[in-house]
């Protein structure tokens, strides 16, 4: 199997005041970003709001299961987290996860990157339906991943 190729990734313009907006500041509770993107060091490369996020995650050693690539668990951690993004600065809110399927395709290992694409399928004023892809260093399909999320009301 040919290693992959660790390149980088430039976003398409400087996000590096996505989580500061002063529209979430009426969110007080709401930590952002969310301590796994932050832990995973995620970094935003494209964002179309109401339509679509890509996100790119470098895969560490740490993050790998016993044969040495990418643990499942991590992956679908990386989607969790492109589709809250998308969801709550599309939506303006908070959005929590419903329900979520993975589906495993090909291995990582570690030195190269995942970058999630995800999109909206359909979005209601609570319901959102959300489907993503995850590409390797190589653009090769990694996974798939589809979701369910709801805008989150607080009491």
């Amino acid at each position: 199997m040919a290693e992959e190729q660790t390149t980088t990734l430039t976003p398409d313009k400087d996000y590096s005041s996505f989580f500061l907006d002063s529209e979430f500041a009426k969110y007080p509770n709401v930590k952002l970003p969310a301590a796994t993107f932050v832990a995973h060091k995620g970094r935003i490369i494209s964002f179309e709001s109401g339509k679509r996020i890509s996100i790119a995650f470098p895969v560490s050693e740490f993050q790998t299961n016993p044969v040495g690539t990418l643990q499942g668990g991590i992956l679908s951690s990386f989607f969790d987290d492109a589709f809250g993004c998308l969801c709550f600065a599309s939506l303006r809110k908070p959005c929590v996860t419903i329900d979520m399927t993975v589906n495993f395709i090909r291995p990582v290992k570690p030195g190269a990157f995942v970058v999630i694409h995800a999109v909206f399928k359909s979005r209601g004023k609570k319901l959102l339906q959300l489907s993503a892809e995850a590409v390797n260093s190589n653009e090769k399909l990694v996974a798939t991943s589809t979701s369910n999320w709801m805008a989150y009301e607080f009491q």
